[in-house]
């Protein structure tokens, strides 16, 4: 159970990371901080970091951060870093890749992609105002390789799909989230720090100092209105990146006495506490978080019409917005909130109640852990009330074996007075997940404990069921646990009023499933015949993993050990010993087939109650030199590989996996047309199909088979093109994977 019990892990790979309190930086941090540990491995990657203040914060809320750095992503340390990195990748076996920045995207993606990440997410925060045609180039080139990118405004995804020719489907737009401020500050305390008077109005721009974030126009336009504002003090926050070129143009301008550079700092939050006006005067944004906090503070806010600014920006509800450059605008908007103090109280009103409508932190990372969860394995634990390895438990095996976005794990109900885990067995051969529960009676109220405290222990997302007992046990667990619950119906046998009264019983737990999915569609009709709301049903046809079952060129050694003569013509009948499966018809068929081709053998392969009456019926026949009863064979794929005939003369089904195995098999098939098999099945083409317990049909179709050779080919032939084209495993398995995703998408 080791693989089932494993967390999701994920990497949140960026450019740089020396700065926690930038834009990106913050929001990976929020989310490597939030995303729940029980479930997730979080590790933060970085191609440069700078000092140990992101390290420290990183280890302080349980995630690991990785550095490698990458001076050019398509130079040699870009080679030898990727190396680093695809090894860290495999060995810490990554579920889910998210890219940060250009060189994140690029080189991160190429060896994601190449290390077997399943899911890999890239996330555009700008309107790629720095990109040149190559980068475009690079873009588009590995774009197959990213499942989804993520972009955190509309005119972001807009761009994107008109620059890359991305499908709109593969885009998601995530709105930035901001926590709104927990604690007041002491605003008189910090105008005092700062030197400004009670009754000075602070104008405020938070950005590090580069020409891309406007601050040239700003100044300009605060020049325009200063005089006329002598109490009005402009105050800039950030890392000066132009080398006190603005500090030149403020002195130019003579307002130097009314401007304030603060430089990078720490304590933003008690900053904003005292700004009155907001402003972003950018060139280009995405979507700026510096506008999102200036509303969760509560400030009214001036921005450039540019990128995601119109998205947070209703102008005249929430602030103000003017042309980027356009310092008549700027000025003109400053005059006007300066002077309306009223108009000031209604905006910042207006952005807080829109923070925490639509722009919280909480609901930023909402967002993303659904679209984790949809790039995620989904967890199913199969049940089964065992009876030997039949077809739902072949079903269950084959389910198991597809592993495209889903953690399997096969499970059994170990019932103490008949005990059968031969599916446990067959499981763990295959490497497969694997869970066994005591069960002391018919109804076992500790079972459906042991099942309901495994599921929430493993983090398991969906019960599936597969029979009568497993439907109850399961269906309560799924109840104690809060988990989804998806049964399969495989098929009644209406056979005595006992197993229709079980029958009825299971009819009424059924109706309780999230989904319940038949295999045949004379089974799906009988449910919504009781009143099963058609939402809650599925029709979902078997499916065979045909690479188990290759046709070899007889097996000698089989034979013998059989005590059949190589130049035999086989037949079998595959199934469980009991009145359904039609044993007795095929006995009597047989036994006049026989008299005009002695050379024919038939195996009855597997056991059941009725074996005993059966191996009676076939002495007083006098077959017994013909007819070999095999019991249960863990070796079915060389029991099919010597037979050339395969007969299933049930009374009832729902679609025979032993049809699927032979037809994979290529051995021909003669079947009664009951349950799905005429869906399989097509008479005449790639198989021949008569009417239960009609002895006279099925020597017809025997005596056909055992002549004609070329014939028998044939159908051998086509049923093998129809299992392959419509009847595969991967088939059956991405309709199940549809099924499971729909139940856990719907609250």
């Amino acid at each position: 159970m080791d693989k089932s019990q494993r967390k999701i892990n994920i990497v949140l790979l960026t450019d740089c990371l020396g700065d926690i309190t930038g834009g990106a930086e913050k929001q990976i941090f929020e989310m490597a901080r939030r995303l729940p540990k029980d479930q997730y491995n979080v590790f933060i990657a970085s191609q440069e970091a700078q000092g140990e203040t992101s390290a420290k914060l990183i280890q302080s809320i349980n995630c690991q951060l990785h550095i490698f750095r990458v001076v050019r992503i398509y130079g040699l340390s870009g080679l030898i870093q990727g190396l680093r990195f695809f090894s860290f990748l495999r060995c810490n076996s990554i579920d889910v890749l998210m890219t940060y920045h250009f060189g994140s995207d690029i080189w991160g993606t190429f060896w994601g992609h190449l290390a077997g990440v399943r899911y890999i997410i890239s996330n555009r925060r700008d309107m790629a105002f720095w990109r040149k045609r190559t980068q475009v180039t690079s873009y588009r080139i590995l774009a197959p390789w990213v499942n989804k990118i993520v972009t955190v405004a509309s005119v972001i995804k807009q761009m994107i799909i008109e620059t890359e020719n991305i499908s709109p489907d593969k885009i998601e737009v995530i709105y930035n989230g901001v926590e709104l401020p927990k604690t007041s500050v002491d605003f008189t305390e910090v105008k005092k720090q700062l030197g400004f008077g009670l009754q000075d109005t602070v104008i405020m721009h938070v950005a590090n100092l580069r020409p891309i974030k406007g601050h040239k126009y700003l100044i300009e336009a605060f020049a325009k209105i200063a005089p006329h504002f002598p109490n009005a003090k402009l105050v800039l926050i950030g890392k000066d990146e132009l080398n006190g070129k603005l500090q030149d143009l403020v002195q130019r301008l003579g307002i130097s006495p009314q401007t304030l550079f603060l430089g990078q700092r720490n304590d933003v939050s008690n900053l904003l506490a005292i700004a009155d006006i907001c402003v972003l005067p950018s060139l280009s944004e995405g979507m700026s978080n510096a506008i999102l906090e200036y509303m969760a503070f509560g400030k009214p806010v001036i921005a450039t019409n540019v990128g995601g600014n119109p998205e947070l920006i209703v102008h005249e509800v929430n602030g103000l917005l003017v042309e980027k450059e356009n310092i008549e605008q700027l000025a003109e908007a400053l005059n006007e909130l300066l002077t309306n103090e009223e108009k000031r109280h209604i905006f910042a009103a207006n952005g807080v109640a829109l923070i925490k409508e639509k722009f919280s932190m909480d609901a930023m990372i909402d967002r993303y852990s659904k679209l984790i969860n949809k790039y995620t394995p989904i967890k199913v634990l199969h049940l089964v009330s065992s009876g030997g390895l039949y077809g739902a438990e072949q079903v269950m095996l084959t389910l198991a074996g597809c592993k495209d976005g889903v953690i399997h794990v096969i499970g059994a109900l170990n019932n103490q007075h008949n005990p059968n885990l031969e599916i446990i067995e067959d499981a763990e051969k295959r490497n497969l997940n694997t869970a066994v529960f005591e069960s002391r009676g018919r109804i076992d109220f500790n079972t459906v404990k042991q099942v309901s405290d495994f599921v929430l222990k493993n983090n398991i997302n969906i019960i599936h069921t597969h029979n009568y007992k497993a439907n109850l046990i399961g269906a309560l667990a799924a109840h104690n646990s809060g988990k989804k619950w998806v049964a399969t119906l495989h098929g009644w046998t209406k056979t005595d009023h006992k197993l229709r009264w079980y029958e009825n019983i299971d009819a009424f737990i059924l109706k309780y499933a999230d989904k319940t999915i038949c295999v045949s569609d004379i089974n799906f009709q009988d449910l919504l015949s009781r009143r099963f709301s058609p939402s809650r049903l599925a029709l979902i046809f078997n499916g065979i993993d045909l690479d188990r079952f290759p046709k070899t060129a007889g097996i000698p050694q089989l034979k013998s050990a059989l005590n059949i003569p190589n130049n035999n013509t086989i037949i079998a009948i595959v199934g469980r010993l009991s009145p359904e499966k039609g044993h007795e018809v095929l006995f009597n068929a047989f036994g006049q087939v026989i008299e005009h081709h002695p050379d024919v053998k038939l195996l009855v392969v597997g056991d059941g109650p009725l074996r005993n009456k059966l191996e009676d019926k076939i002495k007083n026949l006098n077959l017994s030199r013909s007819v070999f009863f095999t019991g249960v064979r863990k070796d079915m794929a060389d029991i099919y590989g010597i037979c050339d005939i395969l007969v299933n003369a049930s009374y009832t089904e729902g679609l025979p996996m032993t049809i699927l195995e032979a037809m994979a098999s290529k051995v021909a098939v003669i079947a009664t047309r009951v349950g799905a098999v005429d869906q399989v099945i097509q008479n005449g083409k790639n198989g021949l199909l008569i009417a239960p317990d009609d002895h006279h049909a099925l020597i017809d179709a025997l005596s056909q088979l055992i002549q004609d050779p070329q014939k028998r080919q044939h159908l051998i032939q086509e049923a093998h093109n129809t299992v392959r084209n419509s009847f595969s495993n991967k088939i059956m398995f991405d309709n199940y994977k549809k099924i499971y995703k729909e139940v856990l998408d719907t609250q």
